[in-house]
């Protein structure tokens, strides 16, 4: 015997209201994803640089609780570091954000990230294969590569049809950008610029009398056969409180939980989130509370007849499910262009992974069937005998 698929009926029984309630859970869906995925990407921009590096091991200070912070190491921990077994390379990382300052023409300074290292050092991943044709441009005095996603007050023109090299000035000393590269920007900096090590000495003499001598990351390239944890663990007694030694995973899941925890960000967008979840908990249950007050006098022959309160719960479950999935979909399309339209205006990597939607999807669910579950209360404190 076939059984009557009561829960989609009853959805489906008012083809307007169900249009109307997909809608607004569509919106709750949409506001859920929009402000998980600015969170995400916001942290996810603090380490971008990081995940573009090739290495397995970072060296850092141990006060250096934030990438964005200026503190370093001398160089020659660094050959310390490749003189221990197990370490294929150790090769430093210079980084100067605070006292660069980039202007094309006439327009005001504007302060950049400024990276530095040593051509014969393949230290990116350069996973896009833009970056190692133009290195040989780098080797001219005066030289640099810029971030193609850098904000457009800098002045440079990073259409398609832009000629290269490009002019400008770097700390009030002219600069010829070669071409550029793509890494991103983040909320601590605006853009960034990639040079030789010669020429970042050129421009950051404030650094001391060898300004490569101050290294702000150590990479490290474990050799094959070697344990990661292992080596680390005989770098870090090694070097003591001299200098942190981190996988590059545990230095990317530090920088994010600082930003998450020491920061208003990641409260100000579990509120937005909560908001969201709030929105649609509203929405859904003045449908799901419409639904039930409509067919009250059936759900009263229902009682009448013998099904028991733990029956409703089902019924009202499954169509709460029914209409979180009927609302996330559209919401999810919607979210994916918008995370397009988004990373395109901000240069932020707003990325949807399937972990970031299953925790939606979960979300949306959770949401519906507590809506559902709250308008259930009408129909069980009612006397079956009152409702006809």
């Amino acid at each position: 015997m076939n059984r009557t698929p009561l829960a989609w009926k009853n959805l489906t029984y008012d083809k307007w209201r169900l249009f109307v309630a997909g809608c607004g859970i569509a919106f709750a869906v949409v506001l859920m994803f929009q402000q998980r995925g600015f969170q995400h990407a916001l942290f996810d921009s603090t380490v971008e640089i990081v995940r573009e590096l090739d290495c397995d091991l970072v060296l850092l200070r141990p006060n250096r609780f934030a990438l964005s912070v200026e503190t370093r190491f001398d160089r020659h921990l660094l050959d310390v570091a490749a003189s221990h077994e197990g370490v294929a390379a150790a090769r430093p990382l210079y980084i100067e954000s605070l006292a660069a300052r980039l202007r094309r023409d006439q327009q005001r300074a504007q302060p950049i990230r400024v990276l530095g290292f040593h051509l014969g050092d393949p230290i990116f991943l350069d996973r896009d294969g833009d970056l190692a044709p133009q290195l040989a441009a780098l080797t001219a005095p005066a030289t640099a590569l810029m971030d193609r996603l850098s904000r457009a007050e800098y002045g440079f023109d990073f259409s398609s049809s832009a000629q290269w090299p490009q002019t400008g000035e770097l700390n009030g000393r002219q600069l010829a950008v070669e071409g550029t590269f793509r890494s991103g920007r983040d909320f601590a900096h605006n853009g960034n610029l990639l040079m030789s090590a010669e020429n970042f000495a050129t421009y950051f003499r404030h650094r001391g009398p060898d300004p490569l001598g101050q290294v702000d990351l150590g990479l490290v390239k474990v050799a094959a056969g070697h344990s990661h944890e292992q080596l680390r663990e005989r770098l870090q007694a090694s070097f003591g409180a001299e200098v942190d030694v981190l996988t590059r995973q545990a230095l990317i899941e530090r920088e994010m939980a600082m930003w998450d925890r020491n920061t208003p960000i990641g409260v100000i967008f579990t509120v937005g989130t909560l908001m969201g979840f709030v929105v649609g908990v509203i929405i859904c249950y003045q449908v799901l509370a419409t639904s039930i007050t409509d067919h009250l006098s059936e759900f009263a022959t229902l009682k009448a007849m013998g099904y028991d309160n733990p029956y409703f719960v089902r019924l009202t479950i499954l169509q709460s499910v029914y209409l979180a999935l009927l609302g996330f979909g559209p919401g999810l399309v919607l979210s994916w262009g918008l995370f397009q339209f988004n990373a395109s205006y901000t240069a932020l990597p707003m990325i949807l992974t399937v972990g970031r939607i299953a925790f939606v999807l979960v979300a949306t669910l959770a949401m519906c069937i507590l809506s559902g579950l709250l308008a259930l209360r009408k129909l069980f404190s009612a006397d079956p005998a009152s409702l006809f």
